[in-house]
């Protein structure tokens, strides 16, 4: 029986859970919450689509070739994926405590990357900056998910991952802006959210620890039998189906999400004849339909379930994602940018719950870093280096880079959904607590 299932068959008994998780928080409080956890998502989006944006001032400023520049992005995502050391602790010192390590190293890192004199110091600074990053959003997620009732969890997954695309509005508007002609030029993008970043790490002094994780380490405390350190503990034998079936659809749909994020700009501004601050203005305009992407896509899995409204967005990132970059006229290119986005984007808040829902508290923020550091992470690695040898129009077999991503969002998107059909479990009704409660019996 897969940790699902259990869930759900414990989430019909008629059992009282009083007992087991303290009284739900308050609704100004979870109001707070998604404020303080949406700056994960923020920056991840913010970060997401600066480095590609300003690479050619970047090079211009401290020199530098577009093969150096694939190795920073190289780097940088290492760091990402690294970042899953970091995230996995949040099961052992606790969500509060690491959230708080994390805005304070991202802010550090991204005011050392604004200070950066040479390529070799900006891919130190940002190689940090990933690592404290991926491990607040895999922590970010984890609480969502603990603090919300089951019924509330997709909406509030589907507000607070909706930032992710705000962050990309908020480059293309700064672009459009004209901060890229300051004196700062691309140094302005970075130092614009230190003080937001510290504001906010001064503000999450005051959330209070999750409350099941509170429970749960109570318990561990006391036996002494539930492992809350080893790294592969997801990998037992009941999470493991979970967790490769939920990893592999990680891989594979951020490895054409993020090749699409990274190569838009270069096929816009390349391939199509859009300036640069046309494409920036067409990124953030797209970003605002791509954040109601998120929204609707919470709302549905709370209605629908979690395995339809993934395979919706599937399905969608399919089709508008392969025909985005196939076009050649701009006046086409902004309404299928948007739909693209909402779909492509918008799966993030399906595939959070995923990450978290199947695992039991105890092993539930090193379950979401596997899924995002081990496998999305190294899947928004591969997709943008696929793109890039297969579509140079010098050296590449396919030589373009339109054709080459039109190509990947087919190759990878597909085997997604058949997956999702085939393999995956329902998780919209599982309650947390009677799933904690079966191995907390376990342990006592």
């Amino acid at each position: 029986m897969t940790p699902a299932d259990r869930g759900e068959r414990l989430a019909e008994q008629t059992v009282d859970q009083s007992d087991l998780v303290p009284e739900s928080r308050s609704p100004e409080y979870l109001r707070k919450l998604k404020v303080l956890l949406s700056v994960a998502t923020f920056f991840n989006g913010y970060d997401g689509f600066l480095l590609p944006f300003v690479l050619p001032l970047l090079l211009g400023s401290l020199g530098g070739s577009e093969s150096q520049a694939g190795e920073i992005r190289a780097v940088v995502g290492v760091g990402a994926v690294l970042g899953f050391l970091l995230a996995a602790q949040a099961d052992r010192i606790g969500r509060r405590r690491l959230l708080l390590v994390t805005i304070g190293g991202y802010t550090v890192a991204t005011l050392a990357t604004a200070a950066a004199q040479s390529l070799l110091w900006l891919a130190v600074a940002q190689f940090f900056a990933q690592v404290f990053l991926a491990g607040e959003w895999a922590v970010s997620m984890t609480i969502i998910v603990e603090e919300f009732h089951h019924r509330e969890r997709g909406r509030a997954l589907g507000a607070v991952t909706a930032m992710d695309t705000l962050g990309g509005i908020s480059v293309g508007v700064l672009a459009f802006l004209g901060l890229q002609n300051t004196a700062l030029s691309w140094r302005g993008f970075y130092l614009v959210g230190i003080i937001p970043l510290i504001v906010v790490a001064v503000m999450r002094r005051g959330l209070f620890e999750s409350r099941r994780y509170e429970r749960v380490a109570d318990v561990e405390r006391r036996t002494h039998h539930l492992d809350m350190t080893k790294l592969t503990e997801p990998w037992r034998p009941e999470f493991r189906r979970n967790l490769l079936v939920v990893g592999l659809m990680h891989f594979f749909r951020y490895a054409a999400t993020a090749a699409a994020v990274f190569w838009f700009s270069f096929y816009a501004q390349n391939e199509v004849g859009l300036s640069f601050s046309t494409t920036g203005l067409y990124i953030a305009a797209a970003g605002i339909v791509g954040a109601i992407g998120y929204v609707v896509g919470g709302r549905l899995m709370d209605r629908w379930g979690r395995r339809p409204a993934f395979l919706l967005y599937m399905a969608g990132s399919v089709v508008f994602g392969a025909w985005l970059f196939q076009i050649h006229s701009a006046g086409l290119m902004l309404p299928v940018l948007c739909l693209a986005i909402f779909f492509g984007l918008g799966a993030t808040s399906i595939t959070s719950a995923l990450s978290t829902e199947f695992f039991p508290t105890y092993v539930r923020s090193r379950a979401a870093a596997w899924c995002r550091n081990a496998f999305e992470i190294p899947g928004g690695i591969f997709g943008p280096l696929v793109v890039g040898l297969l579509g140079d129009h010098r050296t590449g077999p396919v030589g373009s880079i339109g054709d080459a991503m039109s190509l990947l969002f087919v190759v990878c998107l597909l085997p997604v959904a058949f997956v999702a059909l085939r393999y995956l479990g329902e998780t919209r009704d599982v309650d947390l607590a009677a799933f904690d409660a079966e191995y907390e019996q376990v342990a006592t």
